[in-house]
């Protein structure tokens, strides 16, 4: 179950570095965690692969973010160099084809990282992330022990990457909406400047799919849920155990609704990202759950403008596509539903993937393509 062992990729590395007695490592070890998300419904090989490429850039970004954190870093000179990366990322995400789509999981390691004081070795956290990032691995693959299939390069088969031109123009959205959302922020000198920009990232996955906007209305309804329920979860004592375990829970249930409802689903996630920084860095949890709730209304917000701006000639393609499409081929069943041979069914990988990463037009697509039995 994917959701399980996303949620076992959390706890594991967690509860070694608690009982350790590193408790101020754990954050570095839960970005590396979060690795278990990419290509979490993919056959094998293929998902080993794309969970490599994440895990080396989730290294980078956690290593480059204590780095800027070291340095100083911070205001304008954090939100220029964030936006700068994230168009990078971007880029990096779409050419390997990495589900869940876009920077958004690698900028949140890399802002919350700058934004943490980190006095240690260098080399302590990157050992942490490196350290949850070969779990996940590990995870990820043990259960081709038990596959029926034995031709990992027929797993490894993937469409072409987008033209470039729609990569750049992709890019460029993620670019204008998180450093206009990082320029507001710090102008407004909110507490948590980088949690603009992360909630203006992650509507920007569904745009070219025409979901962005949804999307984005999902982030801030999910959103004010998740923080209505870290406050309550705040009014208790957590030892840094407990803590470990809550969050693994929180993690697997929103991992459960992330494919049926996106906004459900954050509203377990949100205190995950809330939560995390109790380990290092504890806030009072008016303060806390305030800022949330405010720089994700205005990042989401900023996303949205965004893309209502960048695809007016995308959604209106969608709208003449969907009116053009007879009615015999929507209702069809979809064709994408593997059959096997105990009468059951399961959609293909791709399409559910797409699902996880906002992106339904392109899920919609995929159903609707023969697929092969997976693993």
């Amino acid at each position: 179950m994917p959701a399980l062992r996303v949620a076992l990729g959390i706890a594991i590395p967690l509860l070694a570095l608690v009982l350790a007695g590193h408790t101020d490592l754990t954050i570095y070890a839960l970005f590396g965690a979060l690795t278990g998300v990419y290509g979490r419904v993919e056959a094998h090989w293929l998902r080993l692969k794309h969970q490599s490429f994440a895990g080396l850039i989730m290294c980078a970004s956690v290593i480059g973010g204590v780095a800027a954190s070291m340095a100083g870093l911070a205001g304008w000179s954090l939100v220029a160099l964030s936006t700068v990366i994230a168009g990078a990322l971007s880029l990096a995400a779409d050419f390997l084809r990495l589900r869940p789509a876009g920077p958004f999981f690698f900028l949140f390691a890399f802002t919350a990282s700058a934004s943490i004081p980190f006095r240690q070795p260098p080399w302590e956290a990157a050992a942490a992330v490196g350290a949850s990032v070969a779990v996940v691995l590990v995870l990820g693959f043990a259960g081709r022990l038990r596959a029926r299939r034995r031709d990992p390069g027929r797993m490894l088969h993937e469409p072409p990457h987008r033209p470039w031109p729609r990569m750049l123009a992709h890019a460029g959205r993620y670019v204008l909406a998180i450093g206009v959302a990082g320029s507001i922020a710090t102008l407004a000198g909110l507490g948590h400047s980088y949690w603009a920009m992360v909630a203006a990232a992650a509507p920007i996955a569904a745009a070219d799919a025409g979901g962005g906007l949804v999307r984005a209305v999902h982030r801030i309804l999910g959103t004010y849920g998740g923080v209505l329920l870290t406050a309550l979860l705040l009014t208790m004592q957590w030892t840094p155990l407990q803590l470990a375990v809550l969050l693994a829970a929180l993690q697997f249930v929103g991992e459960v609704f992330v494919i049926r409802h996106y906004s459900i689903a954050l509203v377990w996630m949100t205190p995950v990202a809330l939560m995390m920084t109790e380990f290092v860095a504890p806030k009072p949890a008016g303060v806390l759950v305030f800022d949330r709730a405010l720089e994700t209304t205005l990042g989401a917000g900023i996303a949205f403008i965004v893309i209502l701006l960048t695809t007016r000639g995308l959604r209106r393609g969608v709208r003449q596509t969907a009116a053009g499409r007879p009615a015999e081929q929507l209702a069809a069943p979809p064709s994408g539903v593997v059959h096997r041979g105990d009468g059951t069914g399961s959609r293909s990988s791709a399409s559910l993937s797409e699902a996880v990463s906002g992106n339904p037009a392109a899920a919609a697509l995929s159903l609707r393509r023969p697929a092969s039995r997976c693993e």
